[in-house]
């Protein structure tokens, strides 16, 4: 609870200014699908998901099971975890319907294995494919918008990696003379697991840093009494500090 208290070093609400950033937003991410090896490698699979206008973090839940040796049973773990399984992605489609093209034949790796006399299986008459043949990995990058850069600026703050991943269905798509808006379409991907990785945040501006300076000048000036201008001084940083922060509340603490 220490950054709400006050302190030598500021108030609370400088405190709260000059250590929380822009937050996290939802419309900051990207998404790569590394198609199976059967599409050619993996150098392309990078720029699939650019047309992805929403998807989601998988969650996990851990299973559990009532147990008591006496009086009020409590809850432990049964030794299964939940890692949601199936994740559902939009994409804007482009005129050539591409990533649809690319999605639909993935799905169709799964029962089109062929036989030693050269017959590929077929939605009538399905031939599954071996797992590893069909499987593969795709990655969420959640994006961060840090303090002192441009909203075009992006950083890494979050990476989801799901693994075995495959597409099992995608949704149709309705066609009509009243439909004027750009078409898209919902596919849903099933996975085994997943992984994540948090990538810690860039060290403070040297916006941020001279504001601890300031406060910590402001504090007590041991060094500045030595030569006696601690006086002058203080008085001096206190107006400009003062007046930093007229212009901050005129501005909306910007």
């Amino acid at each position: 609870m220490g950054l709400f208290t006050t302190n030598n070093t500021g108030t609370s609400i400088d405190n709260l200014k000059y250590n929380f950033d822009n937050g996290a937003r939802g419309n900051l991410y990207d998404v790569n699908f590394f198609l199976p090896s059967a599409f050619g490698g993996q150098d392309a699979a990078r720029t699939m998901g650019l047309r992805v206008e929403s998807c989601s973090l998988p969650g996990r839940s851990l299973g559990t099971k009532k147990f008591s040796e006496y009086g009020q049973e409590r809850r432990i773990p049964d030794g299964t975890v939940d890692d949601g399984g199936e994740i559902d992605f939009t994409f804007i489609c482009d005129s050539s319907f591409a990533d649809r093209l690319i999605i639909e034949a993935w799905q169709q790796l799964v029962f089109t294995k062929g036989t030693k006399d050269g017959v590929n299986g077929t939605a009538a008459m399905p031939k599954m494919e071996y797992y590893k043949e069909y499987i593969s990995t795709i990655q969420i990058i959640q994006h961060r918008t840090d303090r002192q850069d441009s909203e075009d600026t992006k950083r890494n703050a979050l990476e989801y990696t799901l693994e075995e991943a495959y597409p099992v269905s995608f949704e149709a798509q309705t066609l009509g003379m009243g439909e004027s808006g750009i078409m898209k379409f919902t596919c849903k991907f099933a996975y085994r697991y997943w992984e994540s990785k948090y990538i810690p945040a860039p060290p403070r501006s040297l916006l941020n840093k001279g504001r601890v300076i300031l406060d910590a000048l402001l504090g007590g000036s041991n060094l500045l009494s030595r030569f006696g201008k601690e006086g002058k001084m203080r008085k001096t940083l206190t107006n400009l500090d003062t007046r930093t922060t007229q212009i901050q509340n005129i501005f909306g603490g910007g």
